[in-house]
């Protein structure tokens, strides 16, 4: 076989042996291919022949024609399969041989045995009684996911252990059933090599293939929240569940492993996050409730892990409002509009929209102040602030707006309201009633005070009476403080609705004489205070049974109380005698504008119609009517001004108003208009001549009051000259002397002559409002004093009657200071409404050099005073004591020209000192001053209780020595002396408050549920709006 098939074809192909021709190989092929049979030999015959010289065409031809003949003829062809088929029988015999040994599971009985001849070096140990066979259908596993391995062993014996051995540890597995095994391979990172033995039989070594999946190692939400809601960004880790608010920007970042895409899927959208390494993040505004995933991929896991989770949004809510008008227990003037206004994120604008009533196409909005809380109150009265027109009835409502940017800012309108604007003839005609109405009140609160004084002096009498009182006389007591609180209160609101009622009057100009009713007004407010006070420190002592503390406690209260029913008594009669002026005033123009619309009705023939003429007529009727009003509360009045009443005029324009109005009937229209223009000039001249004569009445009643002033100073000076010679004189004297009764009688007529005083000046307060507080003060302590001394002198208790009378002296010099300084401001002031031009030597416009010519010129008429050689209050005493001047009239005879003289100076010396403060600030000296206008003021005072004596020359010189450091003062900065007038200016502050007292007490009373102060969070805010939509 092995030369037959291996050495002879080789011999053959190497040429050492001679093998078959071509003619043979023809045969052999012509055999196997039906197609070439004989061809390729007959060709090669043919070629052969072709290699001898004598060949011819015929045979080329033919060689080429079996050239042609043998195309290539696939190989395939050599094969006969058709002849093949008897033997297929035989090739299926060793088929089914080997398929019988595979099929019975031996087919390692060919296949070992091939091994064992190939490996014949190698040595081979006996077959296992058992094999392990693994039935999980392949190792493999996702990562950190437990992988359970089971496994069977098969055989002629079953294990009882079998253990698995997994790097350098070993377990155990668990015995499912007989030949079955399992063991759970604990979250694997990576891949497991592990073998598996039993009864000393292992396995071969497996590979758990451990396929990494997509982790999440850090997972973040950052919240962006709307700019309006003013929160700062949050951020919240682990989780993918939030409670936001609507429009909240939200940013997804986690930190990845093994991670190729990260996808946030929801109901019908799906966004891929943006990767950056092993770094994730999307991000999205959300504004619905949503419920989403995160899924992660990689190349070999997809949609590995869905994370579910749920952003609940808190939707912005429009704002509310609630508005209503102020209670009307509140009794507050104005109809007030209280509302309320509240949004879950903040208010960012709240306005007023207003039109003309039943036109709200020509609707205009106004803005109304509010702060950018959640909660907030707000009060308003219409017009406020905002542009309308008088006389026209308007509706208004309110519309606040949220900060909501994201559907640009949602707004809630509250319900109409409606009012009209009043005229300003009207509003004053309201103010001429409501402090009519206040000042009756005011009078009847002075009547009752009045009893109230009485009822202290009984219980002063029956205090003087016993030592103690008795439970009677506390319950009397005590009966009193409490009406008297009472009316105090009533006194004390009274006032207020007065000073509301003049703030609330309008003036074109400067008003001093309302300025002045105000400060008296809230002056009296103060006293009503301090009386508080000292009712409260007389019920401790009634409780106490003070009896002594107590009656010195009422004497004072009943002091003050004479003092305040005086006040009170001027403040009603000034208020009475302004509001008839401005009531004059207020006609005077009314009366004007009548002559201009009846005057204008002449200039157009459509315009002028018999209604409109009726309506003239009708308003001049009216006014007619306000006059006699008018004069009836003038002739009320203690003092009445003179307003004209010309009832002729009155009938004239009544009489070309009835004509006028007969000739428009009649269509007349010309004759009318000699009738409507006479009226109109008539009207015209009334209107002027009232306000001449208001003009008139204030300049002749400043006359009045300072001719008047000068002689209560003149008297008052006298009263104090006398009253210190009356106390010198009961210095010396004893208690029986003879003279002593008869200086009681002189000290009875010296309280007689400050009662004159006191009604002079009480009269000239009544009109006069420059008459204030202080110097009532001081003629109450006067006349206290007085009464005092007259007591204790009656009793012989002498010092307590001298301390007395001192007191009355000083009060009666301070009075003096009061009043001359009043003097000085109203002769100014008088002088203002002349020319216009200050009087010489009036201070104005003086500049240091003149003050000091002026100081010197005041110490010489000083000098002249002093060389009269008799003293203001010096008497020369006869032998028992008594002045040499007899009886009071003499007395007071003596001292009268001395006492003008002082009071000359004084003035003059008052006003040098006005003038050089007003240098001194011009310059800018005031701290350089100091001690100049310090001794100015030292020099008035001793003027007026000491007169002239050396004390006085010697201030006068040393007034003069400091007003000469600072001429040179002056000097040395170079400064040159001019003459410069400054005009006059005022900052006007208004001091009114915006909102009534009692109204703004009942705004802060009100119980608010503010939810800015609630820190809550946003799950809980939401729970909060759930709550509140179910009320």
């Amino acid at each position: 076989m092995l030369f037959r098939f291996i050495f002879f074809p080789v011999f053959k192909l190497y040429k050492f042996q001679k093998g078959i021709d071509y003619d043979q190989a023809s045969v052999i092929i012509g055999n196997h291919f039906g197609d070439v049979n004989d061809t390729l030999t007959n060709f090669l015959q043919l070629s052969n022949s072709n290699n001898r010289k004598d060949n011819s065409e015929l045979l080329v031809a033919s060689i080429d024609q079996k050239a042609n003949a043998l195309q290539p003829i696939p190989f395939s062809n050599a094969v006969d399969f058709k002849s093949n088929k008897k033997y297929l029988p035989v090739a299926l015999a060793p088929i089914l041989f080997f398929s019988v040994f595979y099929l019975t599971g031996n087919n390692e009985m060919i296949s070992q045995s091939l091994n064992r001849v190939v490996h014949f070096n190698s040595s081979f140990l006996a077959p296992a009684p058992f094999d392990f066979v693994i039935l999980n259908n392949n190792l493999k596993t996702e990562q950190n996911k437990d992988f359970v391995l089971k496994l069977k062993t098969v055989g002629k014996v079953v294990p009882e252990n079998v253990m698995i051995f997994i790097d350098d540890e070993s377990y155990f597995l668990e015995n499912t059933s007989p030949g079955e095994f399992q063991f759970k391979i604990v979250k694997p990172s990576s891949d497991v090599s592990f073998y598996v033995k039993g009864n000393s039989v292992s396995s071969r070594d497996y590979l758990l293939k451990v396929i990494q999946v997509p982790s999440i190692s850090n997972f973040k939400m950052d919240l962006d929240f709307p700019s309006y809601l003013n929160r700062k960004a949050e951020s919240i880790n682990g989780t993918g569940n939030a409670v936001i608010p609507e429009g909240t920007r939200v940013t997804w970042k986690m930190d990845t492993d093994a991670t190729q895409k990260v996808e946030w899927m929801a109901e019908k959208s799906t966004f891929p996050f943006v990767r950056a390494e092993n770094v994730f993040s999307l991000s999205r505004n959300v504004f619905q409730n949503t419920d989403y995933q995160i899924v992660t991929s990689n190349d070999k896991v997809e949609n590995y892990e869905k994370l579910n989770y749920q952003l609940s949004v808190v939707k912005d809510q429009y704002p509310s409002i609630q508005v209503r008008n102020a209670p009307d227990s509140l009794n507050v003037a104005k109809d007030y509009i209280l509302g309320q206004l509240s949004d879950d994120y903040g208010i960012s604008k709240l306005q007023v929209v207003y039109y003309p009533m039943n036109k709200p196409e020509s609707a205009k909005r106004g803005t109304i102040a509010v702060k950018s809380s959640t909660f907030q109150q707000f009060v308003f009265s219409f017009p406020s602030t905002l542009r309308v027109e008088q006389g026209i009835s308007y509706e208004y409502y309110f519309e606040v707006f949220d900060n909501d940017a994201i559907h640009r800012n949602k707004s809630t309108k509250s319900s109409v309201f409606s009012d009209r604007i009043a005229t300003d003839e009207e509003k004053q005609d309201e103010v001429f009633q409501q402090q009519n109405e206040n000042i009756n009140s005011l009078q009847k609160s002075i009547k009752t005070q009045d009893k109230q004084i009485a009822d202290i002096e009984k219980l002063q009498k029956s205090g003087k009476e016993k030592d103690q009182f008795e439970f009677k006389e506390q319950q009397n007591v005590k009966d009193f403080l409490q009406h008297q609180k009472k009316q105090d209160e009533m006194m004390r609101e009274f006032t207020a609705k007065m000073k509301k009622n003049l703030d609330e009057f309008k003036s074109d100009s400067k008003d001093e004489f309302k300025d002045d009713l105000k400060k008296r007004l809230e002056n009296a407010n103060t006293d009503l205070e301090k009386n508080q006070k000292l009712l409260d420190e007389l019920k401790e002592l009634n409780d106490k049974i003070k009896n002594e503390e107590l009656l010195n406690k009422l004497d004072k209260f009943k002091q003050n109380s004479k003092n305040q029913i005086k006040n009170l008594a001027q403040l009603v009669e000034l208020t009475k005698k302004y509001y008839v002026e401005k009531k004059a005033e207020q006609l005077a123009d009314k009366l004007d504008k009548l002559g201009d619309k009846q005057d204008k009705l002449t200039e157009s023939d459509k315009e002028n119609s018999l209604d409109k003429q009726k309506d003239v007529t009708a308003d001049f009727e009216k006014l007619k009517e306000e006059l006699r009003s008018l004069e009836k509360e003038n002739k009320e009045l203690k003092s009445p001004m003179d307003l004209p009443k010309d009832g002729a005029a009155e009938k004239s324009i009544t009489d070309d108003l009835k004509k006028a109005s007969e000739e428009l009937q009649k269509d007349n229209k010309n004759d009318a208009k000699s009738k409507q223009k006479s009226a109109a000039k008539k009207l015209k001249s009334m209107a002027q001549k009232m306000g001449e004569s208001l003009a008139g009445n204030e300049k002749e009643q400043m006359e009045e009051d300072v001719k008047m002033l000068r002689q209560i100073l003149d008297n008052l000076l006298a009263f104090s000259l006398t009253q210190e010679q009356v106390m010198s004189q009961f210095s010396d004297l004893r208690r029986g002397s003879p003279a002593f009764n008869k200086n009681i009688r002189f000290q009875q007529d010296l309280k007689q002559q400050f009662k004159h005083v006191d009604d002079s000046l009480f009269a000239l307060s009544l009109r006069n409002p420059k008459i204030a507080e202080d110097i009532t003060k001081e003629i109450g302590n006067v006349q206290y004093n007085i009464d005092k001394s007259l007591e204790s002198l009656s009793d012989a208790q002498i010092p307590k009657g001298l301390s007395h009378q001192q007191y009355a002296i000083a009060g009666a010099n301070k009075l003096g200071d009061f009043l001359s300084e009043l003097l000085g401001n109203m002769q100014n002031s008088l002088s203002g409404m002349g020319e216009g031009k200050p009087k010489p030597g009036s201070g104005e416009g003086m500049q240091l050099p003149d003050i000091i010519k002026k100081q010197e010129g005041l110490g010489d008429r000083i000098k002249e005073g002093m060389k009269k050689g008799e003293k203001p209050g010096d008497g020369v005493k006869d032998d028992n004591g008594d002045g040499s001047k007899s009886g009071k009239g003499d007395s007071q005879g003596g001292d009268e020209g001395d006492a003008e003289a002082i009071i000359e100076i004084y003035k003059e010396q008052k006003l040098l000192r006005e003038a050089l403060e007003k240098e001194l600030k011009k310059q800018g000296m005031e701290g350089s001053g100091g001690s100049a206008l310090e001794q100015m003021k030292q020099l008035e005072k001793q003027l007026l209780n000491k007169g002239f004596k050396n004390e006085t020359l010697q201030k006068i010189l040393n007034i003069k020595q400091e007003l000469l450091k600072l001429k040179t003062a002056l000097q040395q900065q170079g400064e040159e002396s001019k003459r410069q007038s400054e005009s006059n200016k005022r900052e006007f502050s208004n001091q009114s408050k915006v909102l009534p007292d009692a109204l703004l007490d009942y705004l802060n009373s009100i119980e608010i549920l503010n939810r800015q102060s609630l820190p809550l969070r946003s799950n809980f805010n939401l729970k909060v709006q759930e709550y509140f939509n179910k009320k």
